[in-house]
């Protein structure tokens, strides 16, 4: 990668190339040559990749192929690729602290920069390839770039809208004891659709209403996540959080430690708040977003064991706090959550019998956030650092499956403590430790005293 790491740097001569359809320059290397320049070991690879269902695992092969495919030292002509046909690759840039692409700033489009061998690579492989109009001269004096044209393919892995709105792997300064924060904050900006529907909301409700100071205000935290977002796109180095320390510094003074579950409910709170205001205030109709994705319903039934007079009780819920004594499992938990238990103090309206309490859900949430309750304060306070196993592929819940998206953890204890995160964005587990972002294997996200687990809903089981 050390030929198109300084792609800024060069000249104004300095020509990039972009084959599109009819090519305009024919590659040096033929199109259908691809195994003849490659290694005894990238043929392999070949062949067990074209063999492959589409997968996961063979977007990470991909990924190992395209890596090969860039040592290639005949190749002397490089490509600007759009991201989403090389999203795997592009996290391989990242672990090994290479710049992964130069950005448009036109319309926010991340190219990758690749070799004329990748670039036959993918024509071969997906009988097509990226059309993409790169700027003939670039140079640091000369920033207009061209505009890019979309893949005529519809790759499984970049067609919808979960992997057009993943964000750069990019750390958070902490000045002071904000690692709640950012533990909260990464595990929220790996939900592509959050950032989906942040960005469209803001951008519509600023073209329809063109946002003055007063309307903005009743946006403000919404506004504040949509910076951030706007902020890590900019970024390759780690950023500092401004706006929303200050939205907040009310109820979670700087310079204390404070709950990180407590911080998510607060945000996503407001944020909810926000929209059903803005609502209101402009008669609009905007979607309820954080419903959509974070809430789900859960009913409460009271049954009298004698006279069986029934009560009940639907209540939506953003999060499931869940309690560990009992339990070892993730799992474990959840069924202790919603098993009957008998009621000692309260009695029957009509016969003053005992009641049977019981918990069943009736809605259930894209994104099902689960709280593990390790702080007690009562009768004294301790935290609970009990080991609860949990699973990365699938959970059950509500009739539905569930996957890992992301893990929230708490070192330390009550008195003194720290939060980080791992999340999974583009396939590959990442741990974010404030100004540390680096790549982890599934068997590390597993071995956590989870403290928040954010799981999403397999739509397609």
């Amino acid at each position: 990668m050390k030929q198109n790491e300084n792609i800024e740097d060069e000249s104004e001569d300095k020509q990039l190339y972009v084959p599109l359809f009819p090519m305009r320059k024919k590659p040096s290397i033929g199109s259908s040559q691809i195994s003849s320049q490659s290694t005894s070991q990238s043929t392999q690879m070949l062949t067990q990749y074209r063999s492959m269902q589409d997968s996961n695992e063979k977007r990470e092969l991909e990924a190992t192929i395209i890596k090969e495919l860039m040592k290639d030292k005949r190749s002397s002509e490089f490509y600007a690729v759009q991201e989403n046909w090389i999203s795997q690759y592009k996290q391989y840039l990242y672990q090994n602290g290479e710049r992964p692409g130069i950005l448009d700033n036109n319309n926010c489009t991340q190219y990758i920069i690749v070799n004329e061998a990748v670039w036959i690579f993918f024509k071969q492989e997906y009988k097509a390839y990226p059309e993409i109009i790169c700027k003939q001269k670039h140079s640091r004096t000369n920033d207009k770039r061209s505009k890019t044209v979309e893949p005529a393919l519809n790759r499984q892995s970049g067609s919808n809208s979960q992997s057009n709105y993943e964000l750069p792997l990019i750390g958070m300064k902490n000045d002071s004891y904000y690692c709640y924060m950012h533990s909260g904050l990464q595990s929220l900006l790996s939900i592509a659709d959050l950032n989906y529907f942040i960005i469209k909301y803001i951008q519509r409700i600023n073209k329809q209403y063109l946002i003055d100071k007063k309307k903005a205000n009743i946006v403000s935290f919404t506004w504040a996540y949509f910076e951030l977002i706007e902020q890590i796109k900019a970024s390759t180095i780690p950023i500092k959080i401004n706006t929303i320390k200050t939205l907040i510094i009310n109820q979670f003074h700087p310079k204390n430690q404070h709950d990180c579950h407590e911080f998510l409910l607060y945000l996503l709170g407001h944020i909810e708040d926000e929209i059903l205001n803005f609502n209101k205030e402009t008669k609009s109709t905007y979607i309820n977003f954080v419903e959509q994705i974070f809430k789900g319903k859960l009913q409460t039934n009271i049954i009298c064991q004698l006279c069986k007079n029934k009560v009940k009780q639907i209540e939506p819920f953003l999060t499931l706090s869940l309690a560990i004594s009992q339990s070892k499992t993730l799992e474990q938990c959840l069924d202790e959550f919603l098993k009957e238990e008998t009621l000692k103090d309260y009695k029957c309206a009509k016969c003053q019998s005992t009641c049977i309490k019981s918990l069943q859900i009736v809605s259930i949430p894209s994104i099902l956030v689960l709280h593990l309750k390790r702080f007690q304060f009562l009768p004294q306070c301790h935290k609970n650092n009990k080991t609860i196993t949990y699973p990365i592929e699938i959970l059950n819940f509500g009739n539905k499956t569930y996957r890992l998206r992301a893990v929230i953890v708490h070192t330390g204890n009550l008195q003194s403590g720290h939060y980080f995160t791992f999340a999974k964005r583009y396939h590959q587990w990442f741990l974010f430790n404030d100004e540390t972002v680096k790549a982890v294997t599934k068997k590390q996200v597993l071995m956590q005293a989870a403290y928040i687990l954010f799981y999403q809903i397999n739509e397609n089981p």
